[in-house]
């Protein structure tokens, strides 16, 4: 009967991996689009579970279990995607193993190019599937094989870095408080088993209940305090559980956000066109609307330094003056009243046409008095509608061509600072300006360059060839890239004649649906480089060629085209480079930098490694970074048991001043480490038992034995004898029998007492009493050995 009531535990624990690993799902909810995305990885999970349920009820060998739930996950995925063309719609053969794996690449590729929410693609969901059932499969393996329930819980809720590395709002509420149901489910499931299988008596098993149920009921009782907390002081927190948007920094909140650019690659490259905002104005021709500022270029991307939430920069309608910018009389006021659509989800930056003097919106908004960029560490913009007051006014090209030279400029040192370039390319600059006698004819021959035809705008560029120089390859090889690129280079390039500069993204002023109403698409989503010019300030130009976002447009004071001499692209012999290449603005940069007090340029973050413009094929760093955090928690997770089993060891030998505490820490390490390798150890048994029990199993070698018995001696002589003699070889004999006993035991157990040693997590009551004067403190053989 015994067999079958422990086959039945063991099932039942599988079956709570399988819940815990679907509580674990609505971590990733937040990343699509689609509402029934969840039902192929959860069909897994639960087959996944089911089959290691029968394994452990059919009492197969524990290796065996994951093989046959890899088996049982590899049917399902089939069965899901591959139906139709596989055998009897299950079996997954050679040729539909092939077909998984290039959907999988599919999915990566979705990843790379759809901005979150992302649609449920057969790809996505495939790996969502996949990496459910490795998780669950580990889980199993940890929680039901080895009985250790934390670790287990520790692998699933392994799927919360998903959410909090790619998306601004981090964690939800609602999700976190099912990950905790699940995460507390495997430990109440694993001690409801341990209780029913102890063969103790009633009090006993009370007690063993009693303690399992306060463990789990104390770590219930922390997360419930985790999500009260913030609710009842508002200050803790705004509203998203773990969320990595907003810090506290210096009495006002640092506010990052999503990549501006990384979000307007996918937004562009996005399968559908939804709509984004519709907009009523008095201006004929509305300018761009504006959402973020990149104003730091390190060599590979551009980035938005970080923007804070002070108190002196609350919204209250007015808007600082723009910086640098004299209002002319010609300037007239337009009113614009903009309305968001509720399907624009994450937007916590407003759409403004530049530059505006007012702004007349709800909720808790936030103004960048450098920038003037609007931004809010609470709200959304989802469903706002607002009034904008801007300021139209047509420059005058002769005083443009006026303006003072970069020195007496008052701007921040980051718009000018710029790293060393290719020969190859300031060549090419110089040659493009040579002709030009002004700062603003420098800029308008840089966007005439671009606009002139021989650039053509395409979402998917050509690969920048290995070791090559990526700005360079653009700017006179593939001539190919969409307003990304064309800005970004603009930009790096108008600092180097010296000019002020840096990169813009938002919309452009979209399509005209009636009398002053104008609606904004995704597809008119759109970056642009933005000039600096004394007593205008900041000016927007426009280097993408029109055949690619037609709703773009050159402004009126850069419309004129001048005469240029022609350009001599230099071939690699002319020269060799004089200083290292800088890489271009990448397809897909680099998230913002971490947010910092000072506006110092950021620091290149590991996806700002991947290929320069002009690289069309997906792009994986990404994925690889994100992998790469996970092997590296793993991996601690892994060594973590085994440090901190080292780490008791070496305190107890260290906390033994006298003779009684000495005897104490060897036998005490004598019981660890016959509990890691798999003992089960009994305080009912005299030291003399145990002795007899190892030696008559053949645990021990003859070169051990003798160590064996100075520690049982030992052991006995603390006891019973009113003074115990002195044994300073303890120690050396205990790291004999150690790997005497180990030698003994199977790999498998080795490898289980190295890195999940279960004297860390033993039960106290199964633990012996230490050394004082009293006796029942001994252990006792396993009920089943091979090895006897």
């Amino acid at each position: 009967m015994r067999p079958v009531k422990e086959a039945l535990l063991a099932a039942l624990l599988s079956l709570t991996t399988a819940a815990s690993a679907l509580c674990m799902l609505p971590l990733l909810g937040p990343l699509f689009a689609d509402a029934d995305w969840w039902t192929r990885p959860a069909s897994a999970a639960v087959t996944v579970a089911a089959a290691g349920a029968v394994t452990q009820w059919i009492r197969v060998p524990a290796v065996v279990t994951p093989l046959v739930q890899l088996v049982a996950l590899a049917i399902t995925v089939t069965a899901h995607v591959l139906r139709d063309t596989a055998p009897l719609g299950i079996l997954p053969t050679p040729g539909v193993v092939d077909q998984i794996i290039a959907l999988a690449f599919s999915g990566v590729a979705d990843i790379q190019t759809h901005v979150i929410p992302v649609p449920a693609t057969d790809g996505i969901v495939l790996l969502v599937t996949l990496l459910l059932g490795v998780l669950t499969i580990s889980a199993h393996w940890i929680a039901v094989t080895l009985r250790v329930p934390g670790v287990a819980a520790a692998a699933l809720l392994s799927l919360i870095a998903v959410p909090l590395t790619v998306h601004h709002e981090g964690v939800d509420g609602a999700a976190f408080t099912w990950a905790a149901v699940g995460f507390l489910l495997l430990f109440a499931g694993d001690s409801l088993v341990r209780t029913v299988s102890w063969e103790a008596g009633a009090w006993t098993a009370a007690a063993a209940g009693l303690w399992g149920l306060g463990v789990t009921g104390t770590a219930a009782v922390c997360i419930v305090l985790a999500l009260l907390v913030p609710a009842l002081l508002p200050g803790v927190s705004n509203g998203s559980v773990f969320s990595l948007i907003n810090q506290l920094r210096s009495g006002g909140r640092t506010v990052s956000t999503v990549d501006p650019l990384t979000s307007l690659r996918g937004t562009l490259t996005s399968t559908g066109n939804r709509r984004v905002l519709e907009y009523r104005t008095s201006d004929p021709a509305p300018e761009y609307l504006r959402t973020h500022v990149l104003d730091s270029f390190n060599g590979e991307t551009w980035t938005m330094s970080p923007v804070e939430a002070s108190t002196k920069d609350l919204l209250n309608g007015t808007i600082p003056h723009p910086p640098g910018f004299s209002t002319g009389s010609d300037a007239e006021s337009v009113v614009t009243d903009i309305t968001i659509s509720t399907e624009a989800r994450g937007m916590d930056f407003l759409p403004l046409p530049y530059p505006s003097r007012d702004v007349q919106v709800n909720g808790e908004w936030y103004v960048d008095p450098e920038t003037l960029m609007v931004f809010s560490p609470n709200d959304d913009a989802a469903g706002l509608t607002y009034r904008v007051t801007s300021i139209s006014s047509v420059p005058d090209e002769d005083a443009l061509r006026a303006a003072p030279a970069a020195t007496a400029f008052r701007v921040d040192q980051r718009y000018v600072d710029l790293p060393p370039l290719s020969q190859e390319v300031t060549q090419l600059i110089e040659e493009i300006t040579s002709g030009a006698d002004s700062l603003f004819d420098q800029a308008l021959a840089l966007q005439a360059w671009f606009t002139s035809g021989e650039f053509t705008y395409d979402l998917d560029p050509p690969r920048v060839p290995d070791n090559a120089d990526p700005l360079a390859y653009f700017l006179l090889d593939s001539k190919t890239g969409y307003c990304q690129h064309f800005a970004s280079a603009m930009a790096v390039m108008a600092r180097y004649v010296g000019i002020p500069a840096r990169v813009a993204v938002g919309y452009t002023s979209g399509e005209r649906i009636g009398s002053g109403h104008w609606m904004v698409r995704e597809s008119d989503a759109h970056a642009w480089p933005e000039l600096y010019f004394a007593n205008y300030g900041w000016l927007r130009f426009e280097p993408t060629p029109g055949e690619g976002q037609p709703n773009a447009a050159v402004p009126e004071y850069a419309a004129t085209v001048p005469e240029r001499a022609p350009v001599h692209e230099p071939s690699p012999h002319d020269s060799e480079p004089a200083s290292p290449s800088a890489p271009a603005p990448q397809d897909t940069p680099a998230q913002p930098s971490a947010p910092e007090e000072t506006r110092e340029p950021a620091e290149p973050s590991a996806a700002e490694s991947t290929p320069a413009p002009g690289t069309g094929a997906p792009r994986t760093d990404a994925v690889l970074t994100n992998a790469g955090i996970v092997a590296a928690a793993a991996a601690l997770m892994l060594v973590l048991p085994a440090l901190l089993r080292r780490l008791v060891r070496l305190l107890r030998w260290r906390r033994a001043a006298d003779v009684p505490a000495h005897v104490r820490a060897a036998w005490s390490e004598l019981r660890d480490d016959l509990i890691d390798l798999g003992w089960e150890w009994n305080p009912a048994h005299s030291p003399r038992t145990v002795e007899r029990l190892l030696v008559s199993q053949g645990r021990v070698t003859p070169q051990a034995r003798d160590a064996l018995h100075r520690i049982v001696t030992a052991e006995e002589a603390a006891r019973y004898a009113p003074r115990p003699p002195a044994a300073s070889h303890l120690a050396d004999d205990c790291r004999t029998v150690r790997r005497a006993l180990a030698a003994s035991f199977p790999r498998t157990s080795r490898i289980r007492a190295l890195f999940l040693p279960r004297s860390l997590w033993q039960a106290p009551h199964l633990r012996s009493p230490e050394v004082s004067g009293t006796a029942g403190r001994v252990g006792r053989a396993p009920r089943r050995d091979p090895h006897a």
